[in-house]
């Protein structure tokens, strides 16, 4: 982290519930079906939008790290374009209602 990390204020978000989205548009919000996210593996990437507290929500890749019954974690892909103090690499807890797009892992 940077000095200058330390001192700039951090945005606060949460994550968007994108089955609540659909359900709302699922013309024009559409996710992966109940089989794709269920299926998801350590390693995959998938998209989740990260509501700001103030400001417009962004789209952002996640690798997924660890799968439960539960819930799923992993580590942000890249940096926020417009939220301050979210970073590449950055942890994150979501549940399968998060997600928003899969990129499985490519087979080595």
């Amino acid at each position: 982290m940077a000095l200058s990390d330390v001192f700039r204020r951090q945005t606060k978000w949460t994550l968007a519930d994108a089955l609540e989205r659909h359900r709302l548009a699922p013309e024009t919000f559409r996710i992966p079906d109940e089989r794709a996210t269920g299926s998801l593996q350590v390693g995959d990437r998938v998209k989740l939008v990260v509501e700001p507290e103030k400001g417009l929500p962004e789209r952002m890749w996640v690798v997924v790290t660890a799968v439960s019954d539960v819930g799923l974690a992993g580590s942000f892909h890249s940096d926020a374009v417009e939220m301050i103090g979210l970073h590449a690499g950055d942890a994150v807890q979501f549940e399968r209602r998060h997600v928003v797009a899969i990129g499985r892992r490519v087979a080595e």
